[in-house]
């Protein structure tokens, strides 16, 4: 029997391959080079020259979500000071420095797009969709003329760079620390030996998409073109995150709770304390090698959950569905919402949101668990003691819980 198609729709932006290709041969071990024409579409609908002009030209714009570098140095010099109602806010865009300082050859950066810039924002969540693991998104504004914003470094995290506009030269070397963990950076020339050739030296234009695994060193510059590119990094989950999530049940043990031995502060201070550090790691050992799977499992699950954002409620929209909302009107789960269901101790079934939990009678158990699991009408929810008017109502609670939206 052949296996049910994973639809990847953010992934398959990225790169010029299938998604079982890519997590066999390329995910967290090898680069790949997606060219524009091997890709569905470009990527100005997600961040254009136009936008990036009006968010430092039109919008209040505000530090930290943006920044000058030049040659691996941050720049200083490009606020201003405006007033909100009653504050004084003196960490707005000064659109006349960035200008200045961008003509001098400075890179402007727009940090965390997937909060700030709608079409970046649905972007990375479907990306963390595809994926499993969580997105964040920068773009890199850099004016043409060789310039480059920072030196040689490698990424903690997986990247996609995707080349909105103009072109840029990216030299990729192999890593000299494998697969770095958030706490292990490394930045400076001193990480590319003299001599040392390029596993890639390539140009990126308008369209194309460059996939980097942690730990690759890397460095860009521009060509005679200016250059926007996006830089999309997937804060990926390792089993070293299990670990440490796993090591936290030790603090139910009594024995790890308890304290080293007394030593006073001379050289052979710790005497006592190395004495039994031996005993101490078998027995560490043999509780993790005891611990039941499920309860790993647990933690491993909560994690995971977190890795897609909850997809953001419209206010009024949310309102208008809950008003209007008939046997007709189709909804649906909300994208990155974690929702499970338990039973009650009494009697009832309980839907658990990250926030709060929220009851309803056993016979409503199968129309619940059909609302979670896609797109429903209150027509479709009529069953063996379960009414339509029952299934609206049941829709308009989990709207008003922010668990569903109005569907598409």
């Amino acid at each position: 029997m052949s296996r049910p198609t994973v639809v990847t729709p953010a992934l398959a932006r990225c790169t010029a391959t299938d998604r079982d290709t890519f997590a066999a041969e390329h995910w967290s071990s090898r680069p790949l080079l997606s060219r524009a024409a091997a890709l569905p579409t470009g990527f100005t609908d997600l961040l254009s020259p136009a936008d990036v002009d009006e968010m430092v030209g039109e919008r209040a714009l505000r530090t930290p979500f943006f920044k000058l570098v030049k040659d691996g140095a941050s720049l200083s010099g490009y606020t201003r000071t405006a007033v909100a109602g009653s504050q004084r806010l003196a960490d707005l865009a000064d659109a006349d420095k960035l200008r200045e300082l961008y003509a001098d050859g400075a890179t402007l950066v727009l940090n965390s797009l997937h909060r700030l810039h709608p079409p970046v924002v649905r972007f990375c969540r479907q990306l963390a969709v595809d994926l499993g693991h969580p997105t964040q998104c920068n773009a890199y504004v850099t004016p043409g003329g060789n310039a480059r914003g920072f030196a040689f470094h490698h990424d903690t995290h997986d990247v996609f760079v995707l080349q909105v506009d103009g072109a840029k030269r990216w030299v990729v070397h192999e890593p000299v620390h494998q697969l770095p963990l958030r706490t292990q950076p490394r930045a400076g020339d001193d990480l590319v030996a003299d001599g040392a050739q390029p596993l890639l030296d390539v140009e990126l234009h308008a369209g194309d998409a460059l996939y980097l695994p942690r730990g690759y060193v890397h460095a860009a510059v521009t060509t005679e073109q200016r250059s926007i590119h996006l830089t999309v990094g997937v804060l990926a989950t390792t089993w070293y995150d299990v670990l440490e999530d796993t090591l936290g049940l030790a603090a139910d043990e009594l024995a790890f709770r308890n304290a080293l031995p007394i030593s006073p502060l001379r050289a052979a201070c710790f005497t006592k304390a190395g004495e039994e550090l031996p005993a101490f790691v078998k027995q560490a050992a043999q509780w993790l090698a005891d611990l039941p799977v499920d309860k790993a499992q647990e933690l491993l699950e909560k994690r995971l959950a977190r890795a897609v954002p909850a997809e953001p409620l419209g206010v009024l929209a949310q309102a208008e569905t809950v008003r209007s909302l008939t046997a007709a009107t189709l909804v649906r789960p909300r994208v990155g919402l974690a929702v499970r269901l338990r039973d009650g101790t009494d009697g009832r079934v309980i839907a658990v949101l990250p926030d709060r939990e929220v009851a309803v009678p056993q016979v409503a158990r199968p129309a619940l668990e059909r609302c979670l699991a896609g797109p429903v009408r209150g027509e479709d929810l009529a069953g063996p003691d379960f009414s339509v008017d029952d299934g609206v109502v049941l829709l308009r609670r989990l709207l008003r819980e922010g668990a569903l939206v109005a569907g598409e």
